[in-house]
């Protein structure tokens, strides 16, 4: 059966019998950025939801809050100073609290003290980038929304994170947890959970005097690396995404089942960090085999990476932290690192390339990473530019706004023929006739109503309101024709016959 990453962390950390890491096994980062690290913990709840009481196996209830505990991870270019940095076991310790903000002080200090203890002694005692609470830069910088792995800790990729932070990223991440307990379930339930927690934190993100919100990404590894998607398909404001190794690759099933995760809803440019590639008789038997999400995203940019030395469990730092020199298999834990070195340049380049609008970074993506001096055996790269056009209600409204409210039917037919998943809501463009109708623009109103009933033959209220849009413009044989279509379709339109009565009549309009 498979562990959650949150768990093989730890069944790692916690073996006697693993080999130590050889020296400089933590040099997994490119050099960092200009920026000193700082970092914060803020504990608060959603409200809106919330999570059961936890019971262990002598069926003893745990604590349940208010609502759903978003323990929520700050990373944040900072102000130098000379306070000592984090240790690893600073980080794990926070992990305690994630879903019980009240954990008393001395479990935790137990905890901590038997991590210190342990054979693990040096990988928790290590240093890290980031600074305590330290004093934030000035300015504002893109934010970047982490989401970890299955049942996994905010924590799980703390050097990225850091690496990330340094060169003028807000990165802000919760622990994964499940719909109704905190036990991710491997299911649509559990990643939308997380994909609403992604979201909360981007809600939450428009608090910090730093974050610039308009310029957003969303990066996730494995279930984060669907759970990411699946926010994006629910809210424009992300502009990028970054998956490592991410289980949009691996599940179909899940995301098929979504039917708003579809790429007319994550036309936004995307990062796909992949370890070696699975066979197809290993994706068959695992049940992984089925349509491509990635194929499918024809609206956006698509950078697809394989890191030949890596394996799935690799894309963690604290895996890569705490696993022993024999765990890499047909390779060294240097060629690892080496990779994800790789994998975390990309990520930076990506982001810098989109969220940043930096031109250097745009060329740096587009060339192999063989360019970079990165060889095949390290990672190699296909880059998949969008290959078609989404166009939208707005992009329709600016073109008709631009043709003086002309050739409604026809600009319709033109983009749709264009963007396949170009749609306009009968509903909505009666709306905005209407709009146009008081603003005394009957014409433009005319050719939305119109428009509305070329969509959909049969939607009355829209020739209801052609009729009274006829009528404003003097039109009393136009204004008939519209009402007694209305009255056609539906013999309690009310205003219709009303006015075809007044009309036939020769009277004014009531």
């Amino acid at each position: 059966m498979r562990l959650p990453s949150l768990l093989i962390v730890l069944v790692i950390a916690g073996s006697a019998q693993a080999a130590a890491p050889s020296a400089g096994s933590l040099e997994m980062m490119p050099a960092p950025g200009p920026h000193a690290v700082g970092f914060k913990i803020v504990q608060q709840y959603d409200y809106s939801r919330v999570l059961e009481a936890p019971v262990d196996a002598f069926g003893k209830a745990g604590n349940a809050g208010p609502g759903r505990p978003i323990q929520t991870l700050i990373w944040y270019p900072a102000k130098r100073t000379g306070a000592a940095p984090m240790q690893v076991a600073d980080y794990h310790q926070a992990s305690l609290s994630e879903v019980d903000f009240s954990v008393p002080a001395a479990e935790v200090a137990k905890q901590r003290a038997g991590w210190m203890a342990s054979p693990r002694k040096a990988q928790f005692s290590a240093s890290t980038l980031a600074v305590r609470d330290a004093a934030p830069a000035d300015g504002k910088y893109p934010v970047v929304i982490y989401a970890p792995s299955f049942a996994s800790f905010a924590h799980e990729n703390l050097d990225l994170c850091e690496y990330l932070a340094s060169h003028g990223y807000v990165v802000i991440a919760s622990r994964s947890l499940g719909a109704r307990s905190a036990m991710m379930t491997d299911d649509i339930d559990g990643i939308e959970a997380q994909a609403s927690d992604i979201a909360f934190l981007a809600n939450y993100a428009q608090t910090l005097p730093q974050a610039d919100i308009t310029k957003m990404a969303a990066a996730g590894y494995s279930w984060g690396g669907m759970a990411n998607v699946f926010a994006a398909a629910r809210s424009s404001r992300f502009k990028a995404l970054v998956s490592l190794d991410g289980s949009i690759r691996f599940h179909p099933k899940i995301w098929g089942a979504a039917t708003y995760v579809r790429p007319a809803r994550t036309a936004v440019p995307l990062l796909f960090l992949g370890a070696r590639t699975p066979t197809a008789e290993t994706m068959e038997r695992d049940d992984k085999l089925g349509a491509s999400y990635i194929n499918t995203m024809k609206y956006s940019d698509v950078y697809v990476t394989t890191a030949p030395p890596m394996l799935h469990r690799d894309f963690s730092a604290m895996n890569l932290r705490f696993s022993p020199d024999g765990a890499f298999g047909d390779y060294q834990r240097a060629e690892v690192l080496q990779a994800y070195r790789s994998v975390a340049l990309y990520a930076r380049e990506f982001l810098d390339a989109y969220l940043k609008n930096d031109a250097e970074a745009l060329a740096f993506l587009k060339q192999s990473p063989a360019r970079h001096g990165i060889g095949p055996q390290v990672m190699s790269m296909e880059f998949h530019p969008a290959s078609a056009t989404l166009l939208g209600e707005a992009d329709f409204l600016r073109a008709f706004s631009k043709a003086e409210y002309r050739d409604a039917q026809s600009m319709y037919s033109r983009m749709a023929a264009q963007s396949s998943d170009f749609k306009l809501s009968p509903s909505r463009l009666n709306t905005l006739g209407y709009q146009l109708l008081r603003a005394n623009n009957a014409r433009g109103a005319v050719e939305l109503f119109k428009l509305a009933t070329f969509v959909e033959p049969k939607y009355v209220n829209a020739y209801d309101s052609e009729g009274e849009a006829y009528e404003a413009l003097g039109e009393t044989a136009a204004a008939i024709a519209a009402y007694e279509k209305a009255v056609a379709l539906d013999k309690n339109q009310v205003n219709a016959i009303a006015r075809l009565k007044a009309l036939q009549a020769g009277g004014p309009k009531s």
